[in-house]
């Protein structure tokens, strides 16, 4: 095998609580956590030089994707030379997991390509250093997620047909976010509802709607789960996207997902 090709989900939180802060500086949190079919495509290939192309959006040091590579390499001691192609759908900071996803993704593609055989939980133990959200990647679909992240429980409960997704072109960053939550003990959504004044007009928008927007991860991205049916010749998503004009961007129409990695060996 010389290349593989993944299709890494994005995930939304369909709840969140942060339940405390930990003497070692990080946060206990119980999510639970679903993936979507908006997604990024990472294409690995053997090569004798690292090389990324695609959306790069930062320098490689600070590629959570390299980041993920490199972990990889201290716990196998071997290098993993490749060449990783990247095309990205799922907004950055947003959250929505994508940076998270294209990690786990690395992870699961070189050890894949490399025949290294770690386990799923050899992934998540190295997946955990890297970021809190990376071990429910390796589950995916519907998952209750607690601790810091690294513990991932599969379960089953009754989904929307699809989730209108409103992501602000706003950028938060999820340290910056605890940090506020710290400091202050408001909840995400109400530091997110300061920090974007648009978020509160778009609230009041879906609940004329009867609808229940709900903040994923870290956000700014608002989204609301709904069974899609008629409404006057339309349905009823494409009415409440329609709308809502001059919007400051981006809405998408997404389904849920039972896997995070979709794998496509070529």
């Amino acid at each position: 095998m010389n290349a593989i090709l993944i299709q890494a989900n994005a995930k939304l939180n369909l709840d969140f609580k942060i339940l405390g802060k930990r003497a070692d500086g990080y946060h206990q949190i119980k999510s639970t956590i679903q993936s979507i079919d908006l997604s990024d495509f990472l294409l690995y290939k053997k090569s004798q030089q690292n090389k990324l192309t695609g959306a790069i959006i930062c320098p490689e040091s600070q590629n959570i994707i390299f980041q993920a590579k490199q972990a990889l390499e201290r716990v196998s001691n071997k290098k993993l030379p490749c060449h990783i192609h990247l095309q990205k759908s799922i907004p950055v900071a947003a959250g929505l997991g994508g940076g998270s996803a294209d990690a786990a993704a690395t992870l699961m593609a070189l050890n894949l390509l490399y025949n290294l055989r770690l386990s799923k939980k050899d992934l998540v133990k190295i997946g955990i250093k890297i970021g809190a959200d990376l071990p429910f990647f390796f589950y995916g679909g519907t998952c209750q997620v607690e601790g810091i992240g690294e513990i991932v429980t599969p379960v089953k409960q009754k989904l929307p047909e699809l989730f209108i997704i409103f992501r602000p072109h706003k950028r938060i960053e999820t340290k910056k976010m605890y940090e506020l939550y710290d400091q202050t003990g408001n909840s995400f959504l109400e530091i997110v509802r300061e920090i974007c004044p648009e978020i509160k007009k778009l609230e009041k928008y879906l609940n004329d709607f009867k609808l229940e927007p709900k903040l994923s991860g870290s956000g700014p991205t608002i989204f609301c789960g709904m069974d899609d049916y008629n409404a006057g010749g339309e349905t009823l998503a494409a009415k409440i996207v329609e709308g809502y004009k001059n919007f400051d961007g981006d809405i998408f129409i997404c389904h849920p997902k039972n896997k995070a990695l979709n794998l496509i060996k070529i």
